[in-house]
């Protein structure tokens, strides 16, 4: 008979009844329990347990997993800590130590244990698999996708490990051997959502929305609380165009922490988009990128129209800029000011209710400080030739900047066949990047105003995804964007134009990680 059947746990219960204070049967129905279902019940008796036989390494160690389960955490750490001062030498102590301190989020002191683990046992399958996530933690990808690889040649048939060995590899930007994994793990696990959810990751990573969104479906279907899966499913509509259930499906990034970690409450409601703004505080804050903002800025007009009274809380290097867009603006880096609603700029389309043929586009809706455009004319004297604005990178913290950014000597040299003046117009440079063929100013670009005024001179920008692409477009500066392979949803698929910024010229990858193409095609359009 099972010790889990409730015959069993009667047993033990009367056990229990004559002999209170024994430890054995106080760890043996604690333990019972847990399996049973019977969480906090179990925990009492196992804490009992532990506390009537203090140098009982099965009852620390089982109550560590029971205030693990619980999410107890701190009491888990002090229970295997106890157990690991009575039985060093045992691998799985440190295992389950290293487990409890990474879901704490201290992934340096999990590493420490799982390694302890794999020096005492080294063919433990689960702890090289959970040092790969612990490493992973700390973005050490190539790493932690070593590690999986030992944890899969030990464990061949879990799929957790190649789930997790995918993950490392999508963020190691190698979408095709992601996706090898992906499948391999499916058959073997067809009913994990992670699984799914990772399969419409790959799949949007390799351009290919439409299936990628039938994967996010799946994983929705078979875990409707799996967030990720919903904010995928919203990027593979919004790449292929579909706003009607892409924008809705966006609004799920504010059930994840990673949206919402940095997020400051606003002590205010949301604006619902339904509710007449005429004669309300409509805040309108920034909430991701630089260029998010600049993009999404052209809502505030939207909301003025209704009758808001709008406020704009941007990121500093823009308050200059967008300053004429709003009635007041503020810096996102100070507190939220008195508001009756608010709402993020990059929530106003679901809000507005945007479809392809509604995107609000004037063009151009930014202008550039006449004053400073007269400061930069002069700094930049007589014109001989064409001068071409170049950004071939944006920011480096940016999870795609390996992908998205172009080698700095490459580009130079393929547009040095244009025979014009190229103008660096980013203001972060790598130490390695060249000097000659391009001319500098990042010195003197000291905010969003700055930039503007430079544009305002240069007679065609070829840039990056990144924030200077979206200032070039809301002045409707002639533009060439240079996309990577699997580009982010607002520039679509399959167009060389932009629905948000008329005029502006899209080159995308055929072929993921190569720029020749896309240059060369560049280099074409604008020599004609």
């Amino acid at each position: 008979m099972s010790v889990t059947t409730p015959d069993a746990i009667g047993a033990l219960r009367g056990s229990l009844a004559t002999r209170p204070d024994d430890a054995a049967i106080l760890l043996a129905l604690g333990t019972a329990l847990w399996h049973a279902g019977a969480r906090d019940e179990s925990v009492l008796h196992l804490l009992r347990a532990s506390q009537i036989a203090p140098l009982n390494v099965d009852a620390q160690n089982n109550l560590g997993n029971a205030l693990t389960g619980l999410g107890r955490h701190t009491e888990a750490i002090g229970a295997y800590r106890a157990a690991l001062a009575l039985a060093p030498g045992l691998a799985e102590l440190h295992y389950n130590l290293g487990n409890v301190l990474h879901a704490t989020g201290d992934a340096a002191a999990a590493q420490a244990c799982f390694r302890r683990a794999l020096q005492l046992k080294p063919g433990h399958a689960g702890a090289h698999n959970n040092l790969g996530n612990a490493l992973r933690a700390e973005g050490r990808h190539a790493e932690a996708l070593a590690c999986y690889e030992r944890a899969h040649a030990l464990q061949p048939g879990y799929a957790g490990t190649l789930n997790n060995a995918a993950s490392a590899l999508l963020a190691l930007h190698r979408p095709k051997d992601a996706l090898v994994h992906l499948y391999r793990a499916h058959t073997i696990a067809p009913d994990d959502p992670e699984i799914c959810n990772n399969l419409g990751g790959a799949l949007l990573a390799l351009d290919q929305p439409q299936s990628a969104a039938s994967w996010f479906g799946r994983a929705i279907a078979r875990d409707p609380n799996l967030v990720q899966a919903r904010f995928g499913e919203g990027l593979a509509l919004l790449a292929q165009g579909d706003c009607a259930r892409g924008w809705p499906a966006y609004e799920s990034r504010w059930q994840d922490a990673r949206f919402t970690a940095d997020e400051i409450p606003v002590d205010a409601p949301a604006w619902d988009g339904a509710t007449p703004l005429a004669g309300l505080r409509l805040l309108l804050h920034a909430e991701q990128g630089l260029g998010d903002t600049i993009q999404f800025a052209r809502y505030a007009a939207l909301a003025r129209q209704r009758g808001a009274h709008v406020i704009l809380q941007v990121q500093a290097p823009l308050v200059g800029l967008l300053g004429g867009m709003a009635d007041e603006i503020v810096a996102a880096e100070t507190a939220h000011p008195a508001c009756d609603v608010h709402a993020p700029l990059l929530s106003l389309p679901y809000l507005f209710q945007t479809r392809l043929a509604t995107i609000p586009a004037p063009s151009p809706y930014l202008h550039a400080d006449a004053p400073r455009v007269a400061k930069w004319q002069a700094r930049l004297g007589p014109k001989r030739r064409r001068r071409i604005g170049i950004a071939w990178s944006g920011s480096a913290d940016h999870p795609d900047d390996a992908i998205r950014s172009i080698p700095p000597a490459r580009m130079v040299d393929r547009l040095g066949a244009l025979d014009a003046e190229l103008h660096l117009i980013q203001k972060e440079i790598a130490a390695d990047a060249p000097r000659d063929g391009v001319i500098r100013h990042d010195h003197l670009l000291t905010d969003f105003q700055e930039t503007a005024a430079l544009l305002a001179c240069l007679d065609h920008i070829i840039t990056v995804d990144t924030s200077v692409a979206h200032l070039a477009g809301a002045m409707a500066r002639p533009c060439a964007v240079l996309l990577q392979h699997a580009s982010d949803f607002r520039w679509l698929r399959d167009r060389a134009d932009s629905p948000w910024y008329p005029g502006m010229r899209l080159f995308r990858q055929a072929t993921p990680g190569t720029w020749d193409d896309v240059l060369g095609a560049v280099v074409r359009a604008l020599a004609g």
